[in-house]
């Protein structure tokens, strides 16, 4: 069986997100099952994917021939600057003028490719790329339409062409058994299933429970509003003086206005030496197993990779119960914490573990076990299932 994967976001070279490993990973275990796989992606320039893949899969940049950059992913001055004004009263119009336009752009490209490499099922990233393919390219066949994102939030944003089109997918697929129902309201007459993300073992287990010279509290994710780690600055500088040997470490991009200001803060309060923000690694699993606790604020997510992999390493968690994807994985009082998106509310439950090794322990194993359920084999086992029932359809 011939599977495209579209991966039509904004970044796919050297991206370490969750479309991006689910891509390379289900892409490589495809492969070496026997089937014939491709990915077509967009990015502003070639090159390898952050996470590793079978060299048996074929990769091409749809905005790319022979090296050189013959489409661009960017709207026109004018068009840019209408689709902001349109913006303010609507993102969902917003949306809908990058849908029309850059479908223009990519769908003869992704037609060119898919000619070349026919595919039987194509497995798309989001509505736009499946908007690309099924509206713009033309293709005929069955379409699996991921939502790695809350439905509840994704849904109500897409333009009447991204709607009209997943509208017409084989399968939809959500993270969550929650949510089926969220997206089965949008498209009553689509088959919805759920197939969280895969958590590979850790390479190393914490050890939160021992003693040490310093403490961590560790967070992971691009530093951002929606990532909301400011919560956790200000929730653990209200505790350092009692807690001295405790710190907090941030990973992830920092580049962003949102990290700027929070070093500012940081400073301003003289926490500089107890609050860090480190930006990439490439080393992730070694700050896991050297912290303590783990914390996610995130206000939005989808299958929060950082916790998980924390879980993995069987480390407590604290993240915010109104957040989903955060509150699928962490069981209140038995993983960690699940707490309002308050600072003196994050701070009470951050003492609560600092103060006692054993719970830390006794909640970092019960994460542990409770992620096993999401072994990759089990998850690329799924995926399979799929998209062996949408080919018969």
């Amino acid at each position: 069986m011939r599977i495209t994967v579209a991966h039509f976001g904004t970044h796919y070279v050297d991206m370490p997100g969750g479309v991006e490993k689910l891509t390379c990973y289900l892409s490589s275990d495809l492969v070496k099952k026997g089937y014939d796989v491709t990915v077509l992606y967009r990015d502003g320039m070639e090159g390898d994917p952050h996470f590793p893949i079978d060299s048996r899969v074929r990769q091409f940049n749809i905005l790319f021939e022979n090296g050189h950059k013959v489409v661009s992913e960017k709207l026109p001055f004018g068009l840019r600057a209408y689709r902001e004004a349109a913006r303010l009263f609507s993102q969902k119009r917003a949306q809908g003028i990058n849908a029309e336009f850059k479908g223009k752009q990519y769908g003869p490209r992704i037609r060119r490719f898919l000619n070349e490499y026919p595919a039987d099922v194509i497995l798309s990233c989001s509505a736009p790329s499946t908007k690309y393919v099924i509206t713009d390219a033309g293709y005929q066949g069955p379409v699996i339409t991921m939502f790695r994102g809350d439905p509840a939030v994704q849904l109500p944003l897409l333009s009447d062409e991204e709607k009209e089109a997943v509208a017409k997918s084989a399968a939809i697929q959500v993270l969550w058994p929650s949510k089926v129902e969220v997206a089965k309201t949008y498209f009553p007459h689509v088959p919805v299933v759920a197939i969280g993300n895969a958590v590979f073992p850790a390479k190393y287990q914490a050890d939160p429970g021992s003693e040490k010279e310093k403490h961590l509290i560790s967070c992971v994710g691009n530093v951002s509003g929606r990532k909301n780690q400011k919560l956790l600055a200000h929730a653990f500088a209200a505790l350092a003086d009692r807690y001295p040997d405790w710190i907090v470490e941030f990973w992830g991009e920092k580049s962003s206005h949102y990290a700027r200001s929070m070093e500012e803060e940081i400073k301003a309060k003289h926490m500089e030496n107890r609050i860090f923000l480190k930006g990439k690694t490439s080393h992730i699993e070694e700050v896991y197993r050297r912290s303590d606790i783990f914390c996610i604020p995130s206000t939005s997510e989808g299958f929060p990779q950082g916790l998980a992999e924390a879980m993995s390493a069987g480390l407590p968690c604290i993240g915010l119960k109104t957040c989903g994807g955060t509150n699928e994985l962490i069981q209140d009082g038995k993983t960690g914490f699940l707490v309002d998106n308050d600072q003196g509310v994050l701070s009470e439950a951050l003492a609560t573990l600092m103060d006692d090794a054993n719970l830390r322990i006794r909640m970092g194993r019960t994460g542990h076990e409770l992620v096993q359920q999401y072994k990759p084999d089990r998850m690329w086992a799924m995926w399979e299932e799929l998209i062996q029932k949408v080919s018969k359809v």
